[in-house]
């Protein structure tokens, strides 16, 4: 064999050696990929829980401020009423 034979050896061998470090070693190219993936997914969780955060606090600024927010919450859950008004009750079929 010649030398430059040789070396087309050890270099293809050398390449093989590092593409399958590069894909099954534990902090391959796959796991690298399956963290970016999961990366953006809690990022857009963390966007959604923030919006969420947002409502919620404006609707916490609402109740505290505003007396028709109240009184709109406390008709609608706690089904409270004036002493002179008569509840209604409409049937939907």
């Amino acid at each position: 064999m010649t030398k430059d034979k040789t070396l087309k050896i050890v270099y293809i061998i050398f390449a093989i050696i590092a593409i399958t470090l590069l894909f099954v070693n534990d902090n391959g190219v796959i796991k690298y990929f399956s963290l970016k993936t999961e990366i953006k997914e809690l990022n857009e969780k963390i966007e959604s829980t923030k919006f969420q955060i947002e409502k919620l606090n404006s609707e916490i600024d609402s109740l505290e401020n505003s007396d028709v927010k109240i009184e709109q919450v406390a008709r609608d859950r706690y089904r409270m009423k004036y002493e002179d008004e008569i509840p209604v009750r409409i049937n939907k079929q």
